[in-house]
């Protein structure tokens, strides 16, 4: 008998139906062509947009509930890919929902978040830099990010480090919560003589944060500390085809290795990040 293989694609989610048409919907599209004998599943982490949806009757699953899904029909072998910028709290949740359910299937495989190494974020730069990051030195990109309270925030510092390698010294990144927030960023601005901006989130999804928090009250708070915004981008990282390159090769890299299955691979994330 034909092994059940499953394909099963993991995003934080979105409310916002015309992100998710270009980001989430595009990039299942595209795995789902390099990966045609595994049927498709999708879920979404954050319970919020999982509510905010069902309120309109629009139906997504959360992971647990496609795994047990996928243990009842029969499933043996399953590969999964998450939309995650950084393996933060949401990815760690993510490990330990499959490494609960790693003795139910022959294998479980999971492909690295878009930033797991120095070598993915150069990746990033090299596909954002031409649309995104001002001639003027001036002129600064401010990157908006989602945030995390988890000790793998320090990620976003890097972010900036590895512009600047690039050239770019006018990159700067904030986030929506913790570290480094609006106050921090003015100072930088300040500091270094920096007086236009444009901004840009650096999301997979243009949604909530980026039409409310980024395009509303971040811009607001620059032009009131005497900074001109002179534009505000609403594309999500998930738009650009070389991002979801990137995911597309750390999934077949992680199936390349037979020794990675998610047991491996959360030891792995344990020893570096925790």
């Amino acid at each position: 008998m034909k092994n059940k293989n499953a394909l099963f694609m993991v995003h934080f989610g979105t409310t916002h139906d015309d992100t998710r048409e270009l980001t989430i919907n595009r990039m299942n599209e595209k795995f789902s062509e390099n990966f045609k004998d595994y049927d498709l599943f999708e879920a979404y982490t954050s319970r919020i947009v999982l509510k905010k949806l069902r309120d309109r009757n629009i139906l997504k699953n959360h992971p647990l509930k496609v795994l047990e899904m996928l243990e009842k029909q029969g499933y043996e072998n399953i590969i999964v890919q998450s939309s995650h910028i950084i393996p933060g709290i949401e990815y760690e949740n993510l490990l330990e929902e499959l490494s609960a359910y790693k003795n139910k299937f022959k294998s479980i495989k999971i492909g690295k978040p878009l930033l797991y190494n120095v070598i993915d974020y150069k990746k990033v730069v090299e596909a954002i830099q031409e649309e995104y990051v001002p001639k003027n030195k001036k002129e600064a990109l401010v990157l908006v990010c989602h945030g995390t309270d988890s000790p793998v925030g320090a990620a976003y510092a890097l972010i900036e480090y590895v512009f600047d390698e690039y050239g770019h010294e006018n990159v700067y990144v904030v986030s929506t919560k913790e570290y480094p927030l609006m106050e921090t960023l003015i100072k930088k601005l300040k500091k270094d003589g920096i007086e236009e901006v444009v901004m840009a989130p650096f999301m997979f999804v243009a949604g909530e944060h980026a039409k409310n928090d980024m395009a509303g009250d971040f811009k607001e708070e620059l032009e009131e500390n005497g900074f001109k915004v002179n534009k505000v981008f609403l594309k999500g990282l998930g738009e650009f085809e070389e991002i979801q390159n990137i995911y597309l090769e750390h999934l077949k890299k992680a199936i390349e290795k037979d020794d990675e299955n998610i047991a491996d691979f959360k030891k792995e994330f344990a020893a570096k990040y925790l």
